[in-house]
This record gives structure tokens, sequence and C-alpha cells, in this order.
């Protein structure tokens, strides 16, 4: 029995204890942390790495991006840089808990915070989309990368350097690019280009580790890939072979690492798919383990890694949002403590676990309090929108979450379990305001809509920006020891801005 259905079989024997034993967990255990937009604060990185390490951990996969403190391309810092002091003392300080800081520097795709910059603008694929280097941009890309590299490497003792190379949606893109892949394979684009960068990740005395996505889909690139090269399968929530055959990547020869997920696509800051990631990270690492992987990442995205960009003229950037905003990692405690449970083997499913979660963690003795939280997580928060099909949704999804909010006011968490709580009932509240918003929306979507209804509307909005304002703060308040600057995730780039723009809308309407 090969491929899929003998992997589904195992994992679900593994998982219910029967018919085989669990194989060894992978030796790598790593957290994530993703800089891109949500920030943390130093001393929470700290707390978040002791508990890492209580909980098992032995390795932290940083994704710098523009926080890193670049020297020789001191271009790249943003207002959020850390201090090299900083980052030695955070480097410093895992080492003592005997966890690895693990840096990851894209250098192809997601290469927007880079290629924004006219100092590295020649190396861009596109005009405008920032996201990606050329790949025949060799010669330009190896002199910009080693320098990047080097800086990387020279403040992180670990064995190894992430480079990214996953999600290059714009491969062929470019005219010389298209000759190329129409000579010589879209596969050849790729691993040329990847190649090079990894020889100078090698040079400086690191492994080079890349994501699996595109290997997976273009599988005869793997044959020229280098063979220290370890590979990175993310996996977060879909059948392994997803991306492409998860056949070719086990015979390649390559070591493999696998990743899940405890905020993707299409979480934000109003949705959140609890149980999809809960059941991913157990699935998943079962999957891991039975399959041999040398490391497993519980990664967790701030944002889907595409911007919207202002520009002041066709090629100069003034600046550039992410599409998505994510609620921080601080609320997400649960799945947190779902990765520790599925590597250390305590738990073999998510409901056994979710139960003693409910119990041990929140210290909920009352049946209906742990029928509540269980409700809570398993909740499938659904997308909704003010037209088409799934505008009727929102009446239905509303009514749903205000029933719960109803039943969780009455939850009696033990008293050490009130912060995670908080993150819970504010999660909920922005939930429960968006699709408020959302249904209000909705009628100025409407063919019906008119000068008669403006009013009404006005003030029903008018209302909800308050409450909207009063989470806002709610939102700043639980997460300023966390993040350095918690309002840049609630603000005018969410529906927040949205809903404001309406009320400008309306009240200019009225006055006409």
């Amino acid at each position: 029995m090969k491929g899929f259905p003998r992997t589904l079989i195992l994992c679900l024997l593994a998982l219910l204890g029967l018919g085989t034993s669990r194989a060894a967990t992978p030796a790598i255990k790593a957290v994530y942390l993703d800089f891109r937009t949500q920030v943390m604060t130093l001393q929470a990185m700290k707390d978040l790495a002791r508990e890492a390490a209580d909980n098992g951990m032995n390795a932290v996969v940083v994704e710098w991006e523009a926080t890193f403190p670049f020297e020789d391309n001191l271009t790249l810092r943003n207002r959020f840089a850390f201090s090299q002091d900083e980052v030695r003392e955070f480097i410093d300080f895992c080492a003592k808990l005997n966890l690895e800081v693990i840096p990851l520097q894209n250098c192809f795709g997601h290469s927007e915070y880079i290629l924004r910059h006219e100092r590295y603008a020649n190396l861009k694929e596109d005009k405008k989309d920032r996201s990606q280097v050329c790949p025949l941009k060799i010669n330009d890309a190896e002199a910009v990368f080693r320098s990047i590299f080097g800086e990387i490497a020279a403040m992180h003792p670990s064995r190894y350097l992430h480079i990214g190379c996953d999600e290059t949606r714009l491969l062929g893109h470019c005219p010389a690019c298209r000759s190329k892949a129409k000579e010589q394979g879209i596969a050849a684009l790729y691993v040329d280009y990847v190649t090079s960068m990894c020889r100078i990740v090698s040079e400086l005395g690191k492994v080079p580790m890349i994501w699996a996505d595109i290997l997976l889909k273009y599988p005869e690139a793997l044959d020229r890939l280098p063979k220290e090269v370890i590979i990175v399968d993310w996996n977060y929530g879909w059948k392994p072979d997803h991306f492409g055959k998860m056949e070719n990547l086990e015979k390649s020869g390559h070591v493999i690492w696998g990743a899940c997920s405890l905020r993707s696509h299409p979480d934000n800051l109003y949705l959140i798919q609890w149980r999809k990631h809960l059941d991913n990270i157990f699935d998943y690492v079962a999957y891991a383990s039975n399959h041999g992987f040398a490391g497993i990442i519980n990664t967790s995205w701030s944002t889907s890694g595409t911007y919207g960009y202002i520009y002041d003229d066709a090629s100069e950037v003034v600046n550039m949002q992410p599409v998505r905003e994510v609620y921080p990692h601080a609320g997400f405690d649960m799945l947190n403590k779902a990765y520790e449970a599925a590597i250390s083997g305590q738990f073999h499913d998510p409901d056994s676990f979710l139960d003693a979660y409910c119990r041990n963690r929140l210290g909920l003795e009352r049946p209906a309090d742990i029928e509540t939280i269980q409700e809570y997580f398993n909740m499938k928060q659904q997308p909704v929108a003010a037209a088409g099909d799934l505008a009727s949704k929102t009446d239905a999804e509303l009514a749903r979450c205000l029933e719960l909010r109803e039943r969780l006011q009455m939850v009696k968490f033990a008293p050490a379990a009130r912060p995670i709580a908080a993150h819970l009932e504010l999660m909920l509240d922005i939930r429960i305001n968006y699709l408020k918003f959302k249904i209000l929306e909705r009628d100025t979507q409407s063919p019906e809509f008119n000068k008669d209804r403006v009013a009404t509307l006005l003030e029903k909005l008018d209302r909800l920006t308050r409450e909207t304002e009063k989470l806002q703060k709610r939102f700043i308040r639980l997460n300023k020891d966390f993040l350095k600057d918690p309002e840049q995730s609630y603000n005018e780039w969410t529906y927040y801005g949205k809903m404001r723009n309406l009320v400008t809308i309306l009240r200019n309407i009225q006055q006409s």
C-alpha cells in the first residue's frame, strides 16, 4: 500500500493507539516567531521562549525580516528594529534554555521588504509587484544575499539558516524568465537560483533550509538540488500530496522537516479557525513522526504574506500594508498547549486533549462550562460578505456567536486562567462586532438602498463604531506588553477603517 491511503491509515492507527506503536517525534521541535507585521517585545519573546522550553521544545525559528539590526544593509531596518544587543540577549537567553534560535531570511519569494527599496529594486521580477526576486539575476542577487546572509549568520550560532524560497508565484513572469522556462522548464528557473543561494549559505558554514511547496510541484528539480539542503514540508490541514507527491520528496535523499500551524489562512482579526488548527497539529505531528522527519515547526503567521502598496509613481513605493491582520499569538494558548501535547505523546487525539485542557489549564469543573468552551473551539468560523452568496450566512453566524457569548459570560474560569479567558472573550467580541458591521454594510450594497434609509443606518453605525473603539482599547490594553505597537493590528487598515469610511460617506449623503 503506497501514498496517501497508507499514510492516512497509519496516522489514524497511531492516533487511536491501535495496530501500531507511535513512532518517535522529530528530534527538532520548534516554535515560530513571525515579525513581518506583528513585532513582539523582547520580554514577550523571552516569556514565549521560556514556555516553549518548559513544554519540551528545543528550537525557535525567527523570521526577523525588517526588525533585524542590519548594519551593511541598514536600509532594510524598519521602526520596530531590534538593536544588536537585544538580538544577542534573546539568543543567549534561549541558549541557556537549550533552545536553538534558527533564523529565516527570505531571498526569493516573500522579499517585499527588500525589493520595496530602490537600492535593491533591480532584483525584482515584476515592475510593480515587489514580492519576488528574478531568478535570472543570479549575479546581482548573490552579491546582495551574500551580504544579507552574512549579517544574519554572524549573529546566530545555529547550525541552520532557513532561506524560505516558497510561494514563488511569479516564476516565468518576466520575458527573459519566460524564455528560459520555455527552453528548460520552470523547474530549472527555480533550482538554478535556489542552488546559488544555498551555496552561499554553505560557504558561511550553515546548513541551508527551504520550504517544500515548489519542489513538490516541480519534483524534477529535486535531483539538481544540493543534498545538504533540508526541505521543510508545510501542511496546514490538507492531504499530504496537496502540493505534489510526498513520495518524491521522501525518496530524494534529503533530510525532511515538517511544519504545522496555529495561525494561517483564512485567519484574521475577526475569524479564527480553531478546530482546523487543532486537528492539523495532532494529525501532522503524527504524520511527521511516522515518516521519520528530523524536525517539526509549529508556525504562527501574523499575516498572509501578501501586501497592498501605495505608490508615489509607477516605480516608487511609499508604503506597503499586509493584506490580512491576525489576532496576536498571545491569544492562542490552547493551540500552543496542543502542540506540546502532540509532540510529547501525552495525548493521541485532539478531543481527549481538549477535554483535559478545559479541566486542567482553564480549571473548569462544571460540565456546562466545559461544553461551552469546547463548543467555542469547535465552532466553524466561516467568511461572510455584505453581498453575494455569503451574505445570507451572516445573520445565522451572528446569532450563533451571540448565543455562545452569553454562555461564555457564565463560565467560571480558574483565577490563573483569567488572562487566557480575556483573550477568548475579546476574540469573540471582535467577531460579533465585525458581523454586526457586515449586516449594516449589507444594507448599503442593496439595490433598495436610498437616502431615506441613511439616517437610521447612520445612527446604528455610529453606535457600532463606538463599540468598535471600546474593543480596540481592550485589544491594546490586553496586548500592550506583548506587541511593540498593538494598535497597528487593529487600525484603519482593518474592517474598522472600512467602518469609519462608511460613516463619513453616509454623513456626506445625509448633508447633500
